[in-house]
């Protein structure tokens, strides 16, 4: 009951923090915040749930969404600066935030909170284990604005080598990798749990795979030979992961190399 009044009270806040000036309106001309840059807002963040008080707005592209089931009631976008992932309540985002669809997202009233080293913006949450929650379906006219159509994005070619924290919640590709020897005849997801696998490169470098039971491609055969990946870079327990978004993101057709070494993973 004590979490239910909590709930209410935050849906009530949210809704009337956020200063109606028509972003909610369909003309596309709409007013919106002061634009600011995915790595600007990520920045304010300081390691505690952070409320956003200015009127300021993100314009960017989304990235990934729940079609496939690997990013469910999520949207992650970007811009030129950086990524970041956004709760966003409901089912079927896809079919109305596919990927390409440029949008505005006010900020003013939503909260910036970090799991696991990933900073997301969300609402305010009810739950103490969480620092923000999802933007309930009902209030997204006020945060989430389709603008102009969508348009064909190709991820950034990185090698592992590059990954920095600025690559957080990007879309980014890796060429010339595979899956470890040992785990080639394992599926992407183990049966009941979200699984961990690992993509070795020529140098003996790996990286994490990291895969939701929930997916709907969760049940698919690792491929067998070598080429290429892409997915969200993410960030869990002191490691990069690549989140696949969907099984067509990896073409790996090529023979299988013999990497210099494999690191422990």
């Amino acid at each position: 009951m004590m979490y239910r009044l909590i709930s209410c009270c935050l849906l009530l806040l949210l809704a009337g923090c956020v200063s109606k000036n028509g972003f909610d309106r369909d003309d596309g001309e709409s007013p919106g915040g002061d634009p600011v840059s995915v790595a600007y807002l990520k920045s304010l963040y300081r390691g505690y749930p952070l409320r956003v008080t200015d009127d300021v707005e993100l314009r960017v592209v989304v990235t990934a969404n729940d079609a496939y089931g690997a990013f469910r009631n999520t949207l992650v976008v970007q811009d030129a600066t950086g990524g970041i992932e956004v709760k966003v309540g409901g089912r079927d985002l896809f079919t109305v935030f596919p990927v390409g669809q440029s949008v505005r997202i006010r900020c003013q009233g939503l909260v910036l909170g970090d799991y696991g080293g990933v900073v997301s913006l969300g609402a305010a949450s009810d739950d103490f284990a969480y620092e923000n929650g999802f933007i309930p379906q009902s209030v997204w006219p006020q945060f989430l604005k389709k603008q102009g159509g969508v348009t064909d994005i190709r991820p950034d070619t990185l090698v592992f080598s590059d990954l920095a924290a600025a690559w957080i919640s990007r879309y980014v590709a890796f060429e010339r990798v595979q899956f470890v020897d040992a785990e080639c005849s394992e599926n992407l997801c183990d049966t009941m749990s979200d699984t961990d696998r690992h993509l070795v490169d020529p140098a003996g470098d790996t990286l994490i795979v990291r895969t939701s039971a929930k997916a709907d491609f969760a049940n698919w055969p690792l491929p067998s030979g070598s080429g290429y990946i892409e997915g969200i870079l993410s960030w869990f327990n002191r490691n990069y992961q690549l989140k696949v978004v969907s099984p067509k993101n990896a073409v790996m057709e090529l023979p299988r190399f013999r990497p210099a070494y494999v690191f422990g993973y």
